[in-house]
């Protein structure tokens, strides 16, 4: 049962953003998730405080950001590792890239929950279309079509679930760092 209370937190990920109306009380259900902290690491504090988001153009992408070129490389580059750490259960090499002090979760709180995760599942993001949406000294954000595969460890179940994403980035020590995640829709 615990599992699949992680599984299905993992799946909110991919498929909720937190409504401000909600009642913020965990009642044990499926749709809760069963996570009793709103700053926790499988939504990475999501919810409706901070705008971002993303405007397509007339072909359905993402339009893009002026950023300046050298800063792009580096921005993407680190949602790449980013990417890559959390696909390989790397977990010293995915806490690198996230904020000393992230906006909307807990640190330890995210890594406990990713370590007791990886025990799990075997989770693969595959990412498309990544793009940054938004820029300005020391905060971007980029967008992403993600779909997420989801395998209990040791089993043949497994479920995939797509959608888009929008992870925030701020500069820690002239490095970029995730510092928030905000899960957009299903498709």
């Amino acid at each position: 049962m615990k599992k699949m209370i992680v599984l299905g937190g993992l799946l909110l990920v991919m498929g909720a953003c937190s409504d401000s109306e909600q009642s913020s009380t965990n009642e044990n259900s499926v749709e809760d998730g069963n996570l009793t902290n709103e700053n926790n690491a499988v939504d990475h504090g999501i919810e409706d405080e901070e705008s971002v988001g993303f405007t397509l153009n007339e072909n359905g992408q993402a339009i893009e950001a002026d950023v300046p070129e050298e800063e792009a490389a580096a921005i993407l580059g680190a949602y790449e590792e980013y990417i890559e750490a959390f696909n390989e259960e790397d977990i010293d090499r995915y806490m690198e890239v996230i904020a000393r002090e992230p906006d909307g979760f807990d640190r330890e709180e995210d890594r406990a929950a990713l370590m007791d995760a990886f025990e799990t599942y075997d989770t693969v993001y595959e990412t498309s279309d990544e793009t940054i949406v938004e820029y300005e000294e020391g905060r971007a954000e980029v967008f992403a079509e993600i779909e997420m595969t989801i395998k209990e460890t040791g089993t043949s179940k497994n479920t995939t679930q797509s959608g888009r994403h929008v992870v925030v980035f701020k500069t820690e020590d002239s490095d970029w760092k995730v510092t928030s995640l905000y899960a957009i829709g299903n498709q």
